[in-house]
């Protein structure tokens, strides 16, 4: 049974090799992660009957079932793990998946080769817990990220563009809102709802609004508000 021990242990780690490297790939900065998914996937594809042709090789006990529970106690290992470690590197990644496969190939090899009950159902007792236990544990903080995502959120709304709308612009109505960058807002006055917008007013946190102005007319070879900004102002 020790033989097996072993042998689950050389097996995991050409397998954790294998699913570690397409997996450190979402860690890295300038790689977006729909370019890892497809190595991901062919990965986990390949994990099972992998396992088995490697568990065979290496003459374990039984190798479909440690092909089999092998990668369930690595899933397991490694949600526990990210939790732990929530932003890791590419390369500790790509350690800590081996690592783990390691370990979780060496512990299905053993349990699927004893014949004795009580490792079997201990083994089961500790992989329901951490399954329990992580899954509240993401669901928490979750929870905990979408509450402070809100509250940077409103933050940014109170700090970044004033809300301010003039109360009168004589012979016009508010007609469109339109928000043009992420601190800059374009008010849009005609007539009435069926008429086009003739008045554009412009809302920008922290800018001179002759600059402003300048620009704008430059863009849109629209002169003529300069006046009006500096009677504003």
């Amino acid at each position: 049974m020790a033989l097996d021990l072993v042998r689950g242990a050389v097996i995991g780690l050409p397998a954790g090799l294998g699913l570690g490297y397409p997996v450190s790939r979402l860690y890295e900065e300038d790689l977006d992660g729909y370019v890892a998914l497809p190595g991901i996937a062919l990965a986990v594809v390949l994990i099972l009957p992998g396992g088995w042709l490697l568990a065979r090789l290496a003459r374990i006990t039984h190798p479909l079932r440690t092909a089999l529970l092998g990668p369930t106690l690595l899933w397991v290992s490694s949600g526990a793990a990210a939790l732990a470690v929530p932003h890791p590197s590419p390369r500790l990644v790509l350690l800590e998946v081996a690592a783990l496969a390691v370990v979780s190939y060496a512990c299905a090899a053993q349990l699927t080769g004893t014949t004795s009950l009580a490792p079997r159902v201990i083994a089961a007792g500790v992989v329901c817990a951490c399954v329990i236990t992580t899954s509240a544990i993401q669901e928490r903080r979750a929870e905990r990220e979408e509450r402070q995502r809100r509250s940077e959120y409103i933050t940014y709304l109170r700090e970044s563009v004033p809300l301010a709308v003039p109360a009168v612009v004589p012979g016009r109505r508010l007609v469109r809102t339109l928000p043009l960058a992420d601190r800059t807002m374009e008010l849009g006055y005609a007539k009435d709802r069926e008429s086009e917008a003739d008045v554009l007013i412009r809302i920008t946190d922290n800018e001179d609004p002759r600059r402003a102005c300048a620009a704008w007319s430059r863009e849109d070879a629209k002169p003529g508000c300069e006046g009006r900004v500096q009677d504003a102002v």
